[in-house]
């Protein structure tokens, strides 16, 4: 979606530094590291991840494509070393806090 403005809902949604707008952000980063991957490294990721699964000290583990889904995000927050939500909150309020809230003109990057 190239083109599109960042809308006064998303500024103020980041301006609160909210929980909702922090995991969106972070869903976001990992969709796109996904979207970068090749078919291979993503199903070498998957194997990781379901290696993990199958390790699980509780030895439950019924591989359903959610629980496999989730447990290669969390190899790619891990990969991608993304801050933790306060640190994302003050580095999100001192980023937008001289901003306007009436929106800007920059593009947003696609993702997915």
């Amino acid at each position: 979606m190239p083109g599109v403005a960042v809308t006064f809902a998303l500024m103020a949604a980041l301006n609160s530094g909210s929980r909702p707008a922090y995991n969106a952000w972070v869903e976001d980063q990992i969709e796109e590291y996904k979207s970068a991957l090749t078919r291979d490294e993503l199903l070498d990721l998957a194997e990781v991840a379901v290696q993990r699964i199958t390790q699980s000290p509780d030895g439950q583990y019924a591989l359903t494509e959610i629980l496999l889904r989730d447990a290669v995000d969390a190899l790619i927050l891990q990969r991608l070393r993304l801050p933790g939500f306060r640190q994302w909150r003050r580095s999100c309020l001192s980023d937008t806090s001289g901003r306007s809230l009436q929106g800007t003109d920059v593009p947003m990057r696609a993702v997915g």
